[in-house]
């Protein structure tokens, strides 16, 4: 009895963070870092060692091949729609992990950015603070349109099939995916920086033999 409360507050949630990823911030180029350029990422095993702090189980950052390495910082307790004002930051969504998955987000004027970069079938990694590394695959990229890019009642439609989503059928597709891991940001157009929203969705790599 207790799943429809506990799913209207995730939900509630998301809708909240659908509007705040594209929300601008001030002072984006005082708190914006140099951004990474592929001969400027450094290997791997030195990424790890620069953001483990020894606490196992807790994310602290994410490596693309060729693309990208960017910190992982928490949601402060209670702020539901923190999403890190600085760039190579990622931000994991909290509420995600109580329907299992893992969920990355990051303003698409900033780190986000980058997340369109990826394609399907590209491999990327997870560090853990206790320099645990895991890999994944990308499975799928979903792309929406929002009606109302400001309102957090918008609705959404697939720019893939037309298909017509609410806010909380949104929440249910894109993250009800125990153990997958999706990147989150806006998509820009026609002058809007929320004009639309992307999803990155990827699955645990099978140990290599």
């Amino acid at each position: 009895m207790a799943l429809k409360p506990i799913r209207s507050i995730l939900t509630l949630s998301f809708i909240v963070v659908l509007f705040a990823t594209f929300l601008p911030v001030e002072s984006v180029r005082a708190l914006s870092g140099a951004r990474l350029q592929t001969g400027d990422l450094p290997p791997l095993h030195v990424f790890v060692s620069q953001v483990k702090n020894g606490e196992a189980g807790e994310l602290r950052g994410v490596y693309v091949p060729e693309l990208f390495a960017a910190r992982i910082v928490q949601q402060p307790g209670g702020n539901l729609e923190f999403v890190s004002p600085r760039q190579n930051i990622v931000t994991q969504f909290d509420l995600a992990a109580q329907v299992g998955s893992t969920g990355l987000l990051a303003h698409n004027y900033l780190m986000g950015e980058n997340f369109s970069l990826l394609k399907k079938d590209q491999k990327f990694y997870l560090i853990f603070g206790d320099g645990q590394v895991l890999t994944y695959v990308v499975t799928e990229i979903l792309r929406y349109q929002a009606f109302e890019p400001a309102s957090i009642s918008s609705s959404f439609v697939s720019l893939a099939d037309n298909d017509l989503l609410t806010a909380s059928e949104l929440f249910t597709k894109v993250y009800d995916r125990p153990g997958n891991v999706i990147f989150q940001t806006c998509i820009s157009r026609d002058g809007s920086l929320g004009w639309g929203r992307l999803f990155v969705i990827a699955e645990l790599s099978a140990p290599q033999p």
